[in-house]
């Protein structure tokens, strides 16, 4: 993934929770004391983080995983193992 691509949606995730926190909080303040509920603070600000973690999910690279393989020697016996990066 190109370095532009990550910095584009990691600056998309940052504005979506900033412009949630600081829509809801004001609102969320005012309701649970005049309404004696939250109102629609909790909604905004999980829909935040949901937009967030799926702009998260998109930046991220692809999957890798540790894969152990064996170390020869040079009569070809095994001498130990190493983890090895898979791709």
């Amino acid at each position: 993934m190109s370095m532009l691509k990550k910095f584009v949606s990691m600056s998309l995730a940052a504005a979506i929770m900033v412009g949630a926190t600081a829509s809801a909080t004001p609102a969320f303040a005012w309701s649970k004391w005049h309404h004696h509920g939250y109102g629609w603070g909790p909604y905004a600000v999980g829909g935040a983080l949901a937009l967030g973690a799926m702009a998260a999910a998109a930046a991220s690279g692809p999957d890798c995983y540790y894969e152990r393989r064996p170390i020869f020697n040079r009569w070809g016996d095994v001498v130990g193992y190493r983890s090895v990066p898979v791709c």
